[in-house]
């Protein structure tokens, strides 16, 4: 058991409507940390990535409508779990699962006192720089429909090998802007927010 998993664990107690917390380091949507309540079967590391990213595609919304705010909370009400996502600072964004039937204003009050109490344990992280033309790539091959055949129709579009675009790190600043073309042309997107 780890030492930041013993914290949220402490963290979370006395809040019997909580199902998950979910602590996801930015920008990269990577899992930080997690506590789940026993006998439930979620997948920590996927749901941390798709939680990053629900921020930000409502980041870029927000921005398109000209309202967006450093202050950002997400609620998300499904059938069977209520969702309150929160970007504590650029670097992490909580996500608490909590039962359906809790009043929202509940879920709200104590998402409150968690993020309270998690948001000082955090430590600073700053972003591995990477080589954009590796982001595109990656990118590309988690949202692509087909990525088994990602790299092979960004090949056939710009006439980079693909030898060149699985080491996507040495691509020179030419290459790198016909890749970021034919990244937007596949995934039908005008902008990318790498």
């Amino acid at each position: 058991m780890s030492e930041s998993f013993q914290q949220l664990s402490e963290v979370v107690v006395g809040i019997p409507s909580l199902r998950g917390v979910f602590i996801t380091a930015m920008p990269d949507c990577l899992l930080y940390d997690a506590w789940t309540r026993p006998g439930e079967e979620w997948h920590a590391e996927e749901a941390a990535s798709y939680f990053g990213d629900l921020i930000r595609a409502n980041r870029e919304g927000l921005k398109a409508l000209r309202a967006w705010s450093a202050e950002m909370q997400i609620t998300i009400e499904s059938a069977d779990v209520l969702l309150v996502i929160k970007e504590i600072r650029e670097d992490f964004l909580v996500t608490l699962a909590f039962e359906r039937k809790v009043p929202l204003g509940m879920a709200r009050l104590d998402a409150k006192r968690v993020l309270e109490r998690v948001a000082p344990t955090l430590p600073s992280v700053t972003a591995e720089e990477r080589a954009h033309g590796l982001r595109l790539v990656e990118f590309l091959e988690k949202y692509a429909p087909d990525a088994h055949a990602a790299l092979q129709r960004v090949a056939l579009r710009t006439g980079i090998r693909i030898e060149a675009l699985r080491d996507a790190a040495t691509l020179g600043e030419d290459d790198t802007a016909r890749l970021e073309d034919a990244v937007k042309g596949i995934l039908g997107l005008e902008h990318l927010n790498l």
